[in-house]
């Protein structure tokens, strides 16, 4: 029974060792199939494959061949196209939206009533202009004792510099390498 798990597990594992020696002999494969797939692929070959089904010519590198001017003269060849024909559907108003309707809204006249006028209604904005007073801020002991805020004296040193000085290396060409 063990031999044959023992089997069973060096069979499973060298079928693991040859199905990835496979998959990678087709990534392998496939990186060249890509390679070339995108080295001859471009927009101009696939035009001119689509226009007359041959792959366009290298330049030629003397300049003798009149093919290639040929060639490139075609490209700006003026190409007549048939004439559209005027169909029924394409006249028909229906199917368009050219004409629209537009109606002028109307509004009832507005009446003025009783309770409008009624000022005793409308008290709400007479506290928007009363005018509101408050009192003058005293300064109590409190606030001028240091002892509440933490309040510390700082020294405050002040500092001279001396002037600065040229000396002769600063202003030396070969020091600056100019």
């Amino acid at each position: 029974m063990k031999t044959k798990n023992n089997v069973q597990k060096a069979i499973s594992k060298s079928l693991a060792v040859i199905v990835s020696f496979v998959l990678i002999s087709f990534t392998v494969n496939a990186q060249d199939f890509w390679k070339t797939v995108l080295e001859n692929t471009s927009f101009n070959q696939i035009a001119m494959a689509m226009v007359d089904g041959t792959y366009p010519s290298p330049a030629s590198a003397d300049a003798s061949s009149n093919t290639d001017a040929d060639a490139f003269a075609e490209y700006h060849a003026v190409e007549t196209e048939e004439a559209l024909e005027l169909e029924n559907w394409m006249t028909e108003a229906d199917n368009f939206f050219a004409s629209v309707n537009i109606e002028t809204a109307v509004d009832n006249s507005l009446e003025l009533e009783s309770w409008m006028t009624n000022e005793s209604l409308f008290n709400g904005m007479a506290s928007y202009f009363t005018v509101e007073t408050e009192e003058a801020l005293e300064v109590e002991g409190w606030m001028q004792n240091t002892q509440y805020f933490g309040v510390q004296t700082i020294e405050v040193e002040l500092e001279e510099e001396n002037a600065l000085e040229v000396e002769a290396w600063m202003t030396d060409n070969k020091v600056w390498k100019i």
